[in-house]
């Protein structure tokens, strides 16, 4: 989670950057503890996701009001936003959500998928970090919609001080009445529960997450049944990543139809991407679906430090985009589908020119090979 940053390491349960060995030494002294600090932009061309924070009555404000309307109605604006999920695969929310209202079963879980395991990604982190509170809003909504009482934030393990914020802000909604029985009188029960992952990034896939959870080998199941249906212990399951639960907070206090008008017509609302050290202004960026590509990486980020031949967009699963395609995309599912790419989680990685290619691919392989869990044929085999 700092790829901005390199340098990267843990201590004493907590992640440090250091670019030299006089900062290393002092963080191991304990006489440094600004290496702790981020040092990386947030830069928004659409605050959504990034607006600065307004306080936790004005935030909760919008629960509450929420509550006084019938799920349904609440639904109904989460289908008109057309908010599709954050995590990669780009599936509609409202419909996975409605999908799981719909089955049968007294007792149903909202997952936030937080094992944010993508090398340069830390979008995750940051919100769970810095907008803990737009994340657990999103979890008691879907939980609200769907009829679950129970939400369950599965958060890297290499990610401590995301467990302990979240935590914390979990203390402060329990404090102020806002979760267990009948929150505010609405008839609405939910509670919130952590668990720290184990740094296996298959458990970013839904299914393994779930075996994860349920004590089992953390294998990817055949699907269908999907988990809206039969999901952590057979039970209805909505399983979102974290930026698309954040997302929820605005649609409800704005409207679905107001969020659909943000973006292109397939890919509607904000993106955030999470540029890597190569760039002249590294850091976290949340961008207005549709916007050029072009614009990101030479106007907002200022270009590459050094000469880069490819970036590495959405994950090791992702594609590899050539430099020479970037004028051609822009930032949306459906232009990256069509020229043969995937948006994903919108983490970039640049490859440099100075890198033979086959020594990169090389090196993914490893890492997909060393990470999977062997199930399927093609790993198996």
């Amino acid at each position: 989670g700092r790829c901005h940053e390199n340098g990267a390491f843990h201590y004493n349960g907590k992640n440090y950057s250091a670019k030299s060995a006089s900062e290393i030494e002092a963080i191991l002294s304990g006489k440094d503890a600004a290496s702790n600090e981020d040092n990386y932009a947030v830069v928004s061309n659409f605050e959504m996701l990034t607006e600065p924070n307004r306080g936790f009555e004005s935030h909760y404000g919008v629960l509450k009001d929420a509550l006084k309307r019938p799920p349904e109605e609440i639904l109904q604006e989460l289908l008109n936003s057309e908010l599709r999920g954050r995590g990669g695969a780009g599936f509609s929310s409202g419909q996975k959500i409605e999908a799981c209202r719909n089955a049968p079963g007294d007792t149903k879980f909202v997952i936030c998928n937080a094992d944010e395991g993508d090398p340069g990604a830390y979008s995750d982190r940051y919100l769970l970090e810095n907008r803990p509170h737009a994340v657990l809003f999103g979890m008691m909504m879907a939980g609200y919609v769907a009829g679950a009482e129970w939400g369950i934030l599965y958060i890297r393990g290499e990610y401590p001080e995301s467990v302990a914020v979240v935590n914390a802000a979990i203390d402060k909604l329990r404090a102020a009445n806002l979760l267990g029985k009948n929150i505010v009188g609405s008839g609405f029960n939910f509670d919130l529960k952590v668990i720290k992952a184990q740094g296996a990034y298959i458990c970013g896939e839904e299914t393994a997450l779930i075996n994860s959870i349920e004590g089992q080998r953390p294998e990817v199941r055949t699907r269908p049944p999907y988990p809206a249906t039969v999901g952590l212990f057979n039970k209805p399951t909505i399983v979102s990543n974290v930026e698309t639960l954040a997302t929820l907070h605005y649609i409800i206090e704005h409207s679905g139809d107001k969020h659909k008008k943000i973006g292109t017509n397939k890919s509607a609302g904000t993106k955030l991407m999470s540029l890597d050290s190569f760039f002249n202004k590294p850091g976290l960026y949340e961008i207005e679906m549709g916007t050029p590509l072009s614009t990101v990486i030479y106007d907002l980020a200022g270009g590459f430090k050094s000469p880069v031949k490819a970036l590495q967009i959405g994950g090791p699963l992702g594609g590899i985009v050539p430099v020479d395609k970037i004028p051609e995309l822009n930032v949306s599912f459906e232009s990256f589908a069509q020229h043969g790419f995937m948006l994903g989680h919108a983490s970039v990685v640049c490859i440099p020119e100075s890198m033979p290619m086959i020594n990169y691919l090389e090196h993914l392989f490893d890492f997909a090979a060393f990470e999977s869990c062997g199930k399927c044929f093609p790993c198996r085999l």
